[in-house]
């Protein structure tokens, strides 16, 4: 359609141009992507709009146009269309404001009733016309269907790549990637304190008492920023959850992995679609090579690693055998002495409590494990 079909009522309600890259990296890399984007506040003053009645939206950058989860700039342009507000809805390309077809013709639908046109670098389509209606739903299809066939050449290669052991996106604490390289830290000291970790572990019963005696003895972990030289090592207090994942990744096992977690689209409270990762059971992993790099443990090492650390958490099977734990009469031993009492939080509950440990955030809660408890019990403590 020409600027005829620009009409005054349109040009004295507000434009919006909505800025937009799908990833952070395409925020970084493609700049000159984002000048062009910006270009259309240019456009729309060339249509008619005075600068005052142009509203930039660039808060979704960073964002995929596949989902209107997490979008709250898009959510802003479809209330303003449903409210009146709105003259015009401008992109560079209009793909930019929604790849979903579905999305892509509720949009449609709304500027067909409230009379919104939407605007491109080439074109100005008013969607009550059955014309332009059409090209704007071939044009919704055709987006979506270009973003299913880039996804999966781009998963395609990267699985191809996997398969031969060569894909990294995480590099993880002890190790390095040197032209081309996987292997582990030069530092001797970053490899004595990654090998203090397992060695005490040896010795502990549980992944958080090995995290309260490494924080009293003031352990450091070394770490390497993401995108930052293999050489600019930081010594950090580690948290218990890199613990646990030092501690359970087989990657220190000789073992390169992939697929330890899967993404998964559902549908939020409001049906728009996103994604969530969820960790998949070992042996449904899609890439498991032993051997593939030098290894702080030995394999039989890690698998009992994993078990001693399934083994202490809480709500697990019967069969795991929680009330046979050691850990049971060291923490009533312990909550004794400090005369305290391990409790159940309610009758249901199957695991023990010290309530005089989480005051004091004393090492005793490295004792206190999760225990199944026997159904036919009416014991509310242990004292």
């Amino acid at each position: 359609m020409t600027t005829a079909t620009i009409k005054k009522h349109h040009l004295e309600k507000i434009a919006f141009v909505y800025l937009r890259q799908s990833s952070p990296t395409q925020v970084k890399k493609n700049v000159e992507g984002s000048r062009r984007q910006l270009q259309m506040q240019d456009r729309m003053k060339q249509l008619g709009w005075p600068a005052a009645r142009i509203r930039l939206f660039g808060g979704d950058t960073g964002n995929s146009g596949s989902t209107l989860h997490g979008r709250e700039d898009y959510q802003a342009i479809v209330e303003g269309v449903l409210a009146g507000q709105t003259g015009a809805v401008a992109a560079r390309e209009l793909s930019r404001l929604v790849r979903d077809n579905q999305d892509w013709n509720q949009l449609v639908r709304l500027c067909r009733h409230q009379d919104v046109l939407l605007v491109d670098e080439h074109r100005v389509y008013n969607a009550t016309d059955p014309q332009d209606r059409v090209v704007l739903g071939v044009a919704g299809a055709f987006n979506e269907f270009e973003l299913a066939m880039i996804v999966d050449r781009m998963q395609e290669c990267r699985r191809q790549k996997a398969a031969r052991g060569k894909l990294y996106d995480h590099i993880a604490t002890g190790y390095v990637l040197r032209t081309g390289v996987f292997e582990k830290h030069p530092d001797d000291r970053v490899q004595r304190a990654i090998a203090t970790v397992f060695d005490r572990f040896d010795r502990c019963t549980s992944a958080l008492q090995l995290y309260d005696e490494l924080l009293s003895k003031g352990y450091k972990l070394p770490t390497v920023p993401h995108g930052r030289d293999w050489r600019d090592v930081e010594w950090i207090t580690p948290s218990y959850g890199q613990l646990v994942y030092l501690l359970k990744h087989p990657v220190y096992a000789g073992i390169y992995v992939r697929g330890l977690r899967k993404s998964h689209v559902v549908l939020d409270e409001a049906g728009h679609v996103k994604k969530e990762n969820r960790r998949v059971p070992h042996g449904q992993w899609d890439v498991f090579l032993e051997n593939h790099h030098a290894a702080y443990i030995e394999k039989s090492r890690w698998e009992r690693n994993v078990e001693k650390i399934a083994a202490n958490t809480p709500d697990m099977t019967p069969a795991r055998g929680r009330r046979e734990s050691a850990n049971l009469l060291g923490g009533l031993l312990r909550a004794a002495v400090a005369a305290a009492s391990c409790t159940r939080p309610t009758r249901k509950a199957r695991w023990f409590t010290c309530a005089e440990a989480a005051l004091s955030n004393a090492s005793v809660r490295g004792s206190v494990a999760s225990v199944s408890w026997p159904r036919t019990s009416s014991s509310e403590s242990v004292s």
